[in-house]
């Protein structure tokens, strides 16, 4: 576990460094910011000495570096919020967004594996792998679009927009947005999870266990999943970061006031700021989410605890 947490402290510090030095490829931020008043030299110069935007790259990444560690984020260069304010009200709703969305893939994907791995290459199990792949052809952005004009603006179902007012208002309103997410998710972990089952109830003390009469249900449930979910447990931690990469465009689809919104809106703006803070955040959340998993490892498989790291 020690020698995990070094690799993820590089990888975090690899993935500052690359993403601060991408976002000064983008231009100057001051055209942005200042708008018709970047011509004036003397005005594009002062505000550059008040953003600190006249030291070296290497200074200023270090410097923010430093303040991060600190937990100052810095100051948005548009609108002079803090960055850590601009987190604190969106990073809430990017996570119920999140685990809205792994619930419901979760709730869609064991049910439906489980069955078609009892039911192997019956009727349903066809139709469930069908489904599948084609749920995993699609794009996020098609399939938000989708939902959101039959469900939302045809049919008037569910919002088409985030609402905020009640409890059972947010429910309903990222209901959508969080299916759009989960259906992709819910195909991946469908599909491994049942290739695992099949593997599972060939073995020996599945064997033993129909023998000693015990029924289908307390066999699929008791005694193959647990073993079969090793792999499972692994794709979820590694599809937080694809659920991540989905909240970008979800979020605009949807128009939740998330941190996916907050960084396309950043981006655009050239907000290096916002953007570098949002990027720490979400590799942050992704190396955490994989180490928990690692962890989760040893209660599932007690083996795991005498194999050795490479």
């Amino acid at each position: 576990m020690l020698r995990r947490v070094r690799r993820l402290v590089v990888v975090l510090f690899a993935v500052t460094l690359l993403t601060f030095l991408s976002l000064n490829l983008l231009g100057d931020p001051l055209k942005s910011i200042l708008g018709p008043l970047y011509a004036d030299p003397v005005v594009r110069e002062g505000a550059r000495r008040d953003l600190r935007l006249d030291d070296p790259i290497p200074t200023r990444y270090v410097r923010w570096l430093g303040d991060a560690l600190h937990g100052d984020l810095g100051r948005s260069y548009n609108t002079r919020e803090s960055v850590s304010s601009i987190l604190g009200k969106r990073i809430p709703i990017s996570v119920s967004l999140m685990v809205y969305a792994q619930v419901l893939a979760l709730a869609l994907a064991i049910p439906i594996a489980v069955w078609s791995a009892y039911r192997a290459d019956g009727w349903f199990d066809r139709s469930s792998t069908t489904t599948s792949f084609a749920l995993i052809s699609v794009p996020n952005f098609a399939l938000g679009v989708l939902l959101l004009y039959f469900l939302a603006v045809r049919s008037q179902v569910f919002p088409a927009r985030y609402l905020d007012d009640t409890l059972l208002d947010r429910v309903r309103s990222m209901f959508l947005p969080a299916l759009t997410l989960a259906l992709p998710a819910a195909a991946t972990y469908m599909r491994l999870l049942r290739t695992d089952l099949i593997k599972t109830l060939q073995d020996d003390f599945i064997t033993t266990a129909r023998a000693k009469g015990l029924p289908s249900w307390r066999i699929l449930l008791r005694h193959a999943l647990r073993p079969s979910s090793f792999s499972l447990v692994t794709v979820v931690g590694l599809q937080v970061g694809a659920l991540l990469g989905g909240a970008l465009v979800v979020e605009n689809i949807f128009s939740i006031p998330g941190v996916g919104k907050a960084v396309v809106d950043a981006v655009f703006r050239k907000d290096y700021l916002v953007v570098q803070s949002i990027v720490l955040l979400i590799a942050t959340a992704y190396v955490v989410v994989n180490f928990l998993v690692d962890a989760l490892y040893v209660l599932l498989d007690p083996r795991v605890r005498s194999v050795p790291s490479t």
